[in-house]
């Protein structure tokens, strides 16, 4: 009984600690935004940067005093969890329909006439991406309303799921973006701060997405095939039979 207890109150102080950081780490992404890289002049990258500090300062203390109020039933955990995912979500959703509404008004992938000039092999990855990126302007305009609509149905908790999803998939490839085609390091901190929140809202519906994935089946027919090797060998011929194929075009 002790050790279930004791179990019980690591998780608790745990799951506090994962919410309270998770919304200092959004707010601190939505201080960043706010702050435009120092460009608003009425918001300086100091004044930008002690918000960041206190945030994360007070999202590391408030989960031990919150804790401690509890055992003292002066708090109500239930309202202050409430409180912390809407903020999580809300902050969420400023942020990313921040970057789309920054597409529709041409505040971004654009690139200067005097880089665009550039030979290709002058141009740095950002510059290229940017280019790349901006080639189309209805593509812009598609990564903007996925933005903008996911943002928003993160604000619902019928569509918060969904919304987490489409933005987490969103994120993860930007981010990935990022890194490998070296962008700067506040769209980069930006691209990694969203997508940990997103994915931490997809984590609090874990439990729903694995009885979906891998508890619910298709209700399509399968191929009438006796045994389970037979039919994972078809199944991997799929893959093995693309490779054989890939090989064979590449000796022509």
């Amino acid at each position: 009984m002790s050790e279930q207890l004791s179990s019980g109150i690591s998780n608790s102080i745990l799951k506090k600690i994962s919410a309270c950081l998770i919304l200092g780490l959004e707010i601190a992404a939505l201080l960043l935004l706010l702050g435009n890289g120092g460009n608003i002049p009425w918001l300086p990258p100091v004044l930008v940067f002690s918000g960041v500090g206190i945030t994360l300062l007070i999202s590391i203390l408030f989960p031990i005093v919150w804790h401690f109020l509890e055992q003292k039933q002066k708090i109500n955990s239930t309202k202050v969890y409430v409180i912390l995912y809407s903020g999580i979500r809300y902050c969420i959703a400023f942020n990313i329909a921040s970057f789309g509404w920054k597409k529709f008004y041409g505040l971004q992938f654009i690139v200067p006439a005097e880089i665009a000039n550039m030979p290709m092999n002058k141009q740095s990855g950002e510059w290229l991406t940017w280019y790349y990126f901006g080639y189309s302007h209805a593509f812009g305009i598609i990564i903007a309303l996925t933005q903008i609509i996911g943002g928003y149905l993160l604000l619902f908790k019928r569509t918060l799921l969904m919304g987490s999803l489409i933005l987490f998939s969103l994120l993860l490839n930007l981010t990935l973006i990022n890194i490998f085609y070296q962008m700067n390091a506040g769209a980069l901190l930006q691209s990694i701060l969203l997508t940990i929140g997103v994915f931490y809202l997809v984590v609090l519906d874990s439990k729903r997405l694995i009885d979906f994935f891998f508890k619910t089946k298709s209700n399509l027919q399968s191929v009438p095939i006796n045994g389970v090797f037979l039919k994972n060998i078809l199944r991997l011929s799929a893959i093995l039979l693309s490779l054989l194929f890939t090989i064979y075009l590449k000796n022509l």
